[in-house]
């Protein structure tokens, strides 16, 4: 049978606009996450489907509302069609979704992208035993991720417990640029095969990681460019606030040589300092806010100029302890490590148990 035999399926009738941060509904738009609103239009057990945007399908049960462009799938035969089993087969055509999409810019799909989907033919016993199965799977994915989340918190905890808060603390004051050198020159050979790697700021990511993927040839190096090396650190002038703010190691550049966006600032530990040290330094939460009130330019503009990192006074710990902590960091980072291949074996596994259930393999 058709999604539309199966299933009443209805739009919001609100803007965007309409939603109210301090409502006591939810109120679901094509984002991912629903914002909140006062008044509620449906009071029922469904799916909702993203009609544009990044399309994405939501379970809930209760009163809420809705944008006009999110779809309320409501089962009204409950005997031929569970509503998780709806949930988990409405993921499974997200991608056959977005492809029957249409639109310019911001693509939509239409009703009869919906009441068109076939429905596989199995017993609603058969269906609650699939759901089963896959809310086992997407349970384990869930608390793998909250297991990764724990390990980024660990990290910054140990800094606060081994070094204390880095500007409050009173003991062995100094400029930070003089334990680190800031915007330095390349200081390496060409090497033979002219191959570096390539960062721009979109391949830096808010919890430090540094996607190194991207390499060029040093002859496209251009003036403009942002230079750095192997074990540098780089600091986002444009996105200064603990919430968003970029910045990582650079480590396994192609020849030890990487250039990118010219909107990091980059700082190259000398003999009484370490990368690790320097990184969560710059990521301290105080650090900064005091960052985000010293930018400068006009709104929009804004950026961590230079003259605040070379006046910035810190506590600067013993290099051994400073050691010690970027020991601690580089277990953490292979524990991470074999968490992600954890995490992208259970993902595997979920989308392989997907496909076997949609073609009526787990019974």
């Amino acid at each position: 049978m058709r999604l539309g035999e199966l299933s009443k399926i209805q739009t919001g009738k609100l803007d965007v606009n309409a939603e109210d941060k301090n409502g006591i509904y939810p109120f679901f738009t094509c984002a991912r996450e629903p914002t909140y609103i006062n008044t509620h239009a449906f009071d029922c057990e469904c799916v909702l489907v993203a009609g544009n945007g990044d399309l994405n399908v939501k379970y809930y049960n209760g009163k809420f509302n809705a944008y006009q462009r999110t779809y309320v799938v409501e089962v009204i035969k409950k005997d031929k069609l569970d509503v998780y089993f709806l949930y988990y087969l409405l993921n499974k055509q997200l991608e056959n979704l977005r492809r029957l999409s249409i639109g310019g810019v911001i693509k939509y799909i239409k009703l009869g992208n919906l009441t068109n989907i076939l429905v596989p033919d199995l017993s609603l016993d058969q269906q609650k035993k699939i759901v089963h199965i896959l809310q086992k799977a997407e349970s384990a994915i869930e608390k793998r991720k909250q297991a990764n989340k724990l390990t980024d918190k660990f990290l910054k905890s140990a800094f606060l417990e081994m070094f204390g808060d880095p500007v409050k603390r009173l003991n062995n004051i100094k400029k930070l640029i003089e334990v680190c050198e800031l915007n330095p020159k390349l200081k390496v050979n060409i090497p033979d095969d002219k191959k570096v790697s390539f960062v721009p700021m979109s391949a830096v990511s808010i919890t430090g990681k540094v996607d190194i993927s991207q390499t060029r040839r040093y002859e496209e190096v251009k003036i403009g460019f942002t230079y750095f090396q192997e074990r540098d650190v780089l600091f986002a002038k444009i996105t200064p606030c603990m919430e968003n703010g970029k910045g990582g190691i650079a480590k396994d550049l192609k020849n030890g040589i990487g250039f990118g966006s010219t909107e990091f600032h980059v700082l190259r530990p000398l003999k009484e300092s370490v990368s690790e040290w320097i990184y969560f330094l710059l990521s301290f939460k105080h650090i900064r806010e005091i960052a985000a009130r010293n930018m400068t330019g006009t709104a929009g503009q804004k950026r961590v100029p230079a003259s605040f990192l070379k006046n910035l006074k810190v506590s600067v710990p013993s290099l051994e302890k400073q050691q010690k902590f970027a020991d601690l960091v580089q277990k953490v980072e292979k524990l991470k490590q074999k968490q992600k291949e954890s995490e992208k074996e259970l993902n595997n596994l979920f989308n392989s148990l997907m496909q076997k259930a949609f073609r009526g393999g787990l019974q």
